[in-house]
């Protein structure tokens, strides 16, 4: 049985995830933002070794957390090749036009569409560009980790530097024919299921369309 805890920051409202399966240590940590301290207590807290870092794009309130994360554990730090430069460069992940200038550190291992098994679960990347032309969701058994792709009743922005309207409308024809329900945990705000926002977010319709 999968396990998934939410940590949401006060900051940006960002949601990051640790996700185990039951009886297993081993835990996989998705967007790191800045309550890594929660989430370092809550890995104590549960008994659990972080083995991955799973970005699922690289704007800076999505990596925030994942130096310290990586400092503290040792954990690999997993993102898509197109997002990679955004861990290091405070420019290309937007953090320099705050005014803050977040890096974090290279990524471990680069993703394009794959299955990967960490952590002892098997997780299915699908590659989703549009907010961001790194930006992935992360399957893993019935949940749909979705980033800042696809939102309850919504969807990411696609006006910043990187973004792409066309490559978004592409991703969510992409999206909306996945065959099966899962639970859609998205980067902020309330979790929903792909099957209410097929019926329901404006961007989508009906077609299904095989993961695998």
């Amino acid at each position: 049985m999968l396990e998934i805890e939410k940590i949401v920051s006060a900051t940006m409202d960002v949601n990051t995830y640790i996700v185990w399966q039951e009886g297993d240590s081993r835990a996989i940590v998705i967007d790191p933002s800045f309550e890594v301290d929660r989430v370092l207590y809550c890995l104590q807290n549960e008994s659990l070794q972080c083995e991955a870092i799973l970005l699922t794009h690289g704007h800076f309130d999505h990596i925030a957390g994942v130096k310290k994360l990586k400092e503290e554990t040792g954990a690999k730090v997993y993102i898509h090749t197109k997002d990679a430069p955004m861990l290091t460069e405070a420019e290309k992940n937007l953090s320099a036009g705050f005014g803050i200038g977040i890096t974090a550190v290279a990524a471990d291992e680069l993703l394009e569409q794959a299955i990967v098994t960490i952590a002892g679960m098997e997780v299915k990347v699908l590659h989703t560009p549009g907010h961001s032309e790194g930006s992935v969701c992360y399957f893993i058994e019935e949940a749909l980790f979705s980033g800042d792709t696809l939102f309850n009743l919504s969807i990411g922005r696609t006006d910043f530097p990187g973004s792409d309207w066309g490559q978004m409308k592409k991703t969510l024809e992409k999206i909306k024919l996945i065959e099966g329900d899962y639970m859609v945990y998205s980067g902020h705000g309330n979790s929903t299921s792909l099957a209410y926002e097929v019926d329901n977010n404006p961007y989508l319709g009906e077609k299904k369309w095989s993961l695998c």
